[in-house]
């Protein structure tokens, strides 16, 4: 058994398997290894994802109470669960859960094992990881959120596994307050290629409408990567460079012969966080940009006129900006209107954009439900440099028609950690990632469409294909967690996903799956409800088994070195 690690002095980790396998040793074998985690002989960091809905994210309250965020309930619902609550679980059952925390009665943290938010919503800011602790960060921030989730237990048990270091490398988003989006599909979010979903692939886009200039102009401390507020800063982006890349962006997105529209960058206050020069500043930006569309035939969506009109901003934040929805669906139907020829079956609408687009297009979408046929670039389109380098990439029409949104923002959030995971893990820099496996934990917006839950085993097969495919991993090390919602009282659509997710880790259904592929039954981790949470969302004891479970099945996919 590998030593356990402590970090600043304190002992922390043992290994707490024995609820699951009779091999692990029990509590009183706590590791003296006291070495950080770049003196481990390998030079590699084995990456695990972590992907799925809001259930692979922090849930259950560490202390009395947390507040979630809720589809519907923008500023969120509190959930106090003292029964639940991690501090009631650890003194309550401190045999198995006690190594959480130090002999000082703080929560201690792991040296070996740090966890990255990939996804562009959850971490729109591209905060760096930061080491496994109890309580994540908060979106894009350091500050701790006062919950656990499965990703706990679960780097538990592969930081106590492997030799080398271990990223947790987590996609997965819920429904924050500028973003009013909920749980992810498969069915449709998460569609992979091979399910052969969408629309006919002739043809391209009918309307474009994209927008750079947020991050353009974020200002920096001069020969540093540490944006800075106000005039003491650079700016990212300089006026000239900004005119450059638009022209560049405009000349390759009228090939497509898409009615094309600039969306002007919304109003930013001065002193607004992480560092803005803002105020007449965006006006000049947005000078220039309109001098680069009026000369191109470009359509301008006036997005910055349409904030001050609502009165916004009115808080030092960039996102700040309102409903845009019902002004952006004007202005796309009226293009779409103009259109002599457009696509068949449906006209086709793209958004490139970054965060602000984020605040309004899923709502565009569905205003456009039955009219047109709605995507958006994967990722955050960041600055207008970006752009000018992945416009070719962003337009290719054929992967939005058989893939689904989420599954595009998936693959490529992978793909660019992966490259750049100096940056994204400064802990473990220099060393070589090497993807190791990945844990699918997701269900819930598939459980409520008949039409989804009933092709939810089809897709999740064809997910795994895709994945390895797309990643370059042939025999990527997959567990499955199957919905435990409802846990023996599941309706007839979960209880069709449950029943899908446990068929692809079943070998003999799925011969090509045996040996990399398990599936997990966590319906047992579920709590009574009475006194208790109805399901498994707020209770902290079930997210440490679930995630010790996730975590032990994925150690029987990959041995460990001698």
């Amino acid at each position: 058994m590998k030593n356990n690690r402590k970090t600043n002095g304190v002992p922390t980790f043992i290994m707490v398997l024995m609820a699951l396998s009779p091999l692990v040793a029990g509590a009183g074998e706590a590791g003296k290894n006291t070495s950080p985690a770049g003196a481990k002989n390998s030079q590699k960091v084995k990456v695990f994802i972590v992907a799925g809905d809001e259930n692979c994210l922090e849930q259950a309250p560490i202390e009395g109470s947390v507040t979630l965020p809720r589809k519907g309930a923008v500023n969120g619902v509190a959930v106090t669960n003292r029964i639940g609550a991690l501090a009631t679980v650890v003194k309550e059952n401190p045999t198995r859960w006690g190594f959480l925390k130090a002999a000082d009665g703080a929560w201690v943290k792991r040296d070996d094992v740090a966890l990255f938010d990939a996804h562009p919503i959850h971490n729109n800011t591209k905060t760096p990881g930061y080491f496994l602790q109890v309580g994540d960060v908060l979106y894009g921030g350091r500050q701790t959120v006062n919950a656990i989730g499965p990703d706990l237990m679960l780097g538990h048990v592969l930081g106590n596994h492997i030799e080398e270091p271990v990223l947790l490398l987590r996609f997965a988003t819920r429904h924050p307050v500028w973003f009013l989006r909920g749980s992810r599909s498969l069915g449709a979010d998460y569609l992979p290629p091979s399910s052969e979903g969408g629309l006919d692939l002739d043809g391209n886009w009918d309307v474009i409408h994209f927008n750079h200039g947020v991050w353009d102009q974020a200002t920096f401390i001069p020969n540093s990567g540490q944006r800075i507020g106000g005039s003491n800063g650079v700016m990212r982006t300089s006026i000239e460079d900004y005119e450059k890349n638009l022209r560049a962006i405009v000349a390759r997105l009228k090939q497509t012969k898409a009615t094309l529209i600039w969306a002007s960058t919304t109003p930013i206050l001065v002193g607004s966080s992480p560092g803005y020069a803002g105020g007449e500043m965006v006006d000049k930006y947005n000078a220039v940009a309109a001098k680069v569309m009026e000369e191109n035939g470009v359509l301008i969506d006036d997005l910055n006129a349409e904030c001050r009109r609502m009165g916004k901003p009115k808080a030092l934040n960039v996102h700040d900006v309102g409903d845009l929805s019902p002004k952006v669906t004007e202005t796309v139907l009226a293009a779409l209107k103009a259109r002599v020829t457009p696509s068949r079956p449906l006209p086709r609408v793209l958004f490139i954009g970054d965060s602000i687009t984020g605040t309004y297009w899923e709502k565009v979408k569905q205003n456009l439900d039955g009219k047109a046929f709605v995507a958006k670039n994967p990722g955050n389109a960041e600055h207008s440099g970006t752009g000018a380098r992945l416009i070719n990439q962003w337009v290719d029409l054929k992967q939005y028609l058989l893939s689904g949104q989420e599954y595009l923002e998936f693959i490529d959030s992978v793909k660019n950690t992966l490259k750049d995971a100096n940056r994204f893990c400064p802990d473990f820099a220099g060393r070589t990632p090497e993807l190791a496996g990945m844990v699918w934990f997701q269900g819930i917006a598939d459980s409520q469409s008949p039409s989804q839950s009933a092709a939810y085993e089809k897709n999740l097969a064809a997910l795994i294909r895709d994945v390895r495919k797309d990643l370059q991993v042939p025999a990527l090390p997959v567990v499955v967690a199957a919905v435990a919602f409802g846990g023996t009282n599941m309706t007839v659509n979960t209880k069709k996903i449950f029943d899908a997710q446990m068929a692809v880790g079943d070998p003999s259904k799925y011969q090509e799956f045996a040996g990399n592929v398990k599936s997990v039954d966590m319906r047992s981790f579920v709590r009574p409800a009475k006194g208790q949470p109805s399901c498994y969302y707020e209770n902290a004891e079930t997210f440490l088994e679930i995630g010790e479970a996730l975590g032990q099945a994925m150690t029987e996919l990959t041995p460990k070195k001698n």
